[in-house]
Parts: C-alpha cells; structure tokens; sequence
C-alpha cells in the first residue's frame, strides 16, 4: 500500500461525503424551504425540536417521503459508486476503506457545510454493498427481521444491520482490518445519532412511539414497513398522535 493513495482516497472521500444531496435536491425541488430549519415534536417533551442532522429524514419531513426517498437512493449512490470504482481499480488492496470511510465521515460532518451533515445510515449502506453486496443484503435483512418482527424495536431494525457487518467482514475479507473499518463507520454513525436517538428512546420510555409509526416517518423504514406488510409480518401496533421517529439518514 502507498502511503501517498491512501492519503489521497481519505481526501477524496471527504470531498464526495460533504456533498450535500439533500440540500441539492431541496434547491431544486423547494427553493424556500431551510433543512437546517425542520422542526418535529419531541414526544418526551411534549414540544418541538430542530432535527440535528440534514439528510433523507429531514427532507422527507419537510418535502415528503417520494423526495426523501430520492435523496436516500441518491446518498447511497453517493457511497456505493466511488467505492466500487476503487475496488475495481485496486483489487485486494485497502484504499476502499480509506475512501469509503472518508465518504461517510464526509456525509456526516460536511466540509462545505459547517461541518453539519446527515446521520450516515445510506452512504454506509452504499460504502458497505461496494465491498460485499451478498453480507450487506443479508445483514439488513436479518436487521429487519429481527427489529420488527421478533424485538419490533425501530432502532434495532435501523442500526443492527450495519453491525452485523462487523464480523461479517472480518470473516468473508480474511483480515481483520476490514472487521476495524465496520467498526469504525458504525463508531461515526452513533456520533452522528446521539441527539436524535436520545429523543426516541426518551419517547419510548414514556410510551408514546411505536415501531411502525416511527419506521414510516423516514424512507427507509417506509420502504421496511411496506415490505413487511407484504409478507404478512408486520404488526399494526396503536398510533399515538404526533409520534415520531429519529433523524437517522
């Protein structure tokens, strides 16, 4: 490995990650509309907060889920190209992990932005299909199965997957490195969710989230619940009014 291309993936990384898609997306879908100014309803509390990240969540409270859910493809559009481009190129070697931790880091504290991103969770789902696309769909899956269906916790069925990836790719990678790197990512993501995160468990606590409702206020838990109820596993659990879910994107 050259210590120079190492260096230079980190940078480049962090370039692409800082990218704000959300805020790209919101200019041209809604030009009024601050992200940085959403507010939801802290069920803990009893009253509004500004959501701390700026991502597909954020914009899916403020445009809508169709919009979020662009923005949430195009994030992890955003990690899975520029990884897989480097895997190709440099086959065997570790400027994936340089570039594809840079890129989330980039995400979540944005250089262009005042250092103030999005959660993480789709640029890491990205970063994390490039280097093993079979472990990636399968730990999300088992995530989702777990969450909803056996636990029904929305954080479990949001978070577990990208830990799973931890030994996964310790394991399918031979090396240890690549266990360290999933570690690392999902380190930058607990960072990232603290604010939001201690809301939603502060909710649950005091009984006025549920699984479902919580999943269905950001994209990807819409898509999950949608799924799910397909397949005759979801449960409808009582919705409590103005209940809302996390800024995890």
């Amino acid at each position: 490995m050259q210590t120079e291309l190492a260096i230079l993936f980190l940078v480049l990384g962090y370039l692409i990650g800082s990218i704000s898609v959300s805020r790209l997306v919101a200019r041209i879908a809604a030009p009024n509309v601050d992200l940085t100014k959403v507010k939801m309803i802290d069920q803990g509390k009893n009253e509004d907060y500004y959501l701390s990240n700026v991502g597909a969540t954020t914009a899916s409270v403020a445009l809508g889920p169709k919009v979020g859910g662009i923005i949430a493809v195009l994030d992890i559009l955003k990690g899975l190209i520029p990884t897989l481009v480097v895997r190709l190129v440099y086959p065997g070697q570790p400027y994936v992990l340089f570039l594809g931790g840079a890129i989330v880091g980039g995400h979540i504290w944005s250089v262009y932005h005042r250092f103030k991103g999005g959660g993480g969770i789709s640029p890491s789902l990205g970063v994390f299909l490039a280097i093993d696309p079979l472990g990636t769909l399968a730990a999300n899956v088992i995530a989702m199965f777990l969450g909803m269906v056996v636990f029904r916790e929305y954080l479990l069925a949001m978070t577990l997957g990208t830990w799973l990836m931890i030994p996964w790719l310790w394991i399918s990678q031979g090396h240890w490195g690549y266990g360290l790197f999933a570690f690392l990512i999902n380190l930058m993501l607990i960072l990232a969710m603290i604010p939001d995160v201690s809301r939603y468990v502060r909710a649950r606590k005091m009984g006025v989230v549920d699984t479902a409702n919580a999943m269905e206020s950001i994209p990807m838990g819409s898509m999950m619940n949608k799924m799910m109820a397909k397949m005759g596993l979801a449960k409808k659990d009582k919705v409590e009014p103005g209940s809302t879910g996390d800024s995890l994107e």
